[in-house]
């Protein structure tokens, strides 16, 4: 198994494929290959290729100490957040994914910063 940049021949294949998949067929296949993902294509030694969306995501994880005031704490989440949301964009991050079990907390940033939550969860720890 090799990885490799697609190549036009690649890219040509890749879209007859997407438009024939019943499960990814309506998405756009200029979305797939344009920044600031990277597309690739793994590929074995009979030529048999799967193709790939490769993102920066930033995944966040948060604990309150539950002594603090709720004020404060909300303040501190709200700037906090936009500090982090603006240093993800200007490294290159395309996504931002925060992880809580908490509903209150959940609806706070929900109705703070539209998230939303994550419908289906694949998940690969590095």
């Amino acid at each position: 198994m090799n990885l490799r940049k697609a190549t036009e021949e690649d890219l040509q294949r890749f879209k007859e494929c997407l438009a024939a998949d019943p499960d990814h067929g309506e998405q756009d296949p200029d979305a797939w290959t344009a920044p600031p993902g990277e597309f690739m294509v793994f590929f074995d030694e009979n030529g048999n290729r799967v193709f790939a969306r490769i993102e920066r995501v930033l995944k966040v994880s948060m604990q309150h100490d539950p002594g603090c005031r709720k004020r404060n704490t909300a303040a501190i989440i709200h700037n906090g957040f936009h500090w982090l949301l603006g240093r993800a964009r200007e490294n290159g991050f395309s996504e931002v994914i925060f992880e809580s079990r908490a509903p209150r907390l959940i609806r706070f940033l929900g109705k703070l910063f539209g998230a939303e939550p994550v419908r289906e969860t694949y998940c690969v720890r590095t």
